[in-house]
């Protein structure tokens, strides 16, 4: 069955005529996060975290669950942003003259074939576009809640934080995102499984010491430590320049976020 695992709210402005705060719906196969923002103030203003249970598979009952559990799904946004956080997308050379069904065939070839998606294509710029697909039973699930979401992906967030030489890492229950740029230009943008604290050195040093001329120049900045679970940042550490844990520490949501679960950094949630 599906549980409620976080709520925390905060007064909420936004009214019909006055529409102050957007929704960010980040999804991935196993959750739905709620994190509003109150886009006059920059600050976030309330945050759900809804997960499903091992044997619960696909979105009906998580969803179903939401729509009579969650605080805020009867409230007006100025826009809801629906962001699919999901292994499954390519950053690829953007063509002269577009062309879905190259790009639709770019990404099977790579994470194999998926019936029933819809594809979307990100522009990052001049010559880059980020394409993904979203499964049209979750699209069909959401938009029924949220008949004005738009959907995104979460490496188009990451990609938005401005950095020269660094390593960033964006830490999920089960994965983790990985942001590697030299000389202010991306070498690799990657979604990695998290295994045992060995593996997960091996495989994060190993992909830096393959694509930044030397990490001991390098910054690394981490978003979602969870200090019981994710040990292996300390590791990794030495290796690097300096070193950045980014907590959510700005505002009333994340101070009770702070002071009711201190073993677990939910920045990656915050990044919007």
């Amino acid at each position: 069955m599906a549980k409620k695992k976080i709520g925390i709210y905060t007064s909420l402005e936004s009214t019909f005529n006055n529409k102050v705060e957007d929704l960010y719906l980040i999804v991935d196969r196993d959750s739905i996060v709620f994190s509003v923002k109150n886009t006059n103030r920059n600050e976030y203003v309330a945050f759900e975290h809804f997960e499903n249970s091992a044997d619960n598979v696909g979105w009906h009952q998580l969803i179903a669950y939401l729509q009579n559990n969650s605080k805020l799904i009867q409230h007006v946004f100025a826009n809801i942003h629906f962001v699919w956080n999901s292994p499954k997308c390519i950053i690829t050379k953007k063509l002269i003259k577009e062309d879905t069904l190259r790009y639709q065939q770019e990404l099977d070839l790579i994470h194999g074939t998926s019936n029933e998606e819809e594809l979307y294509l990100k522009p990052i710029d001049e010559d880059k576009i980020l394409v993904f697909s979203v499964p049209d039973a979750l699209s069909t699930l959401l938009s029924r809640s949220f008949p004005t979401g738009k959907w995104h992906h979460y490496m188009e967030y990451v990609l938005a934080q401005h950095v020269q030489d660094a390593a960033l890492l964006f830490l999920f229950e089960n994965n983790c995102c990985l942001r590697l740029v030299n000389d202010g230009t991306n070498q690799l943008v990657k979604y990695f499984p998290l295994e045992g604290d060995d593996q997960n050195c091996f495989t994060l040093l190993n992909a830096c010491s393959h694509v930044l001329a030397n990490t001991n120049e390098a910054h690394l900045k981490v978003w979602g430590i969870h200090q019981l679970q994710n040990s292996f940042v300390n590791a990794i550490v030495p290796y690097f320049k300096s070193f950045e844990m980014v907590l959510d520490q700005v505002g009333d949501v994340q101070t009770t976020l702070n002071k009711n679960y201190p073993h677990h950094i939910y920045a990656t949630y915050f990044i919007f």
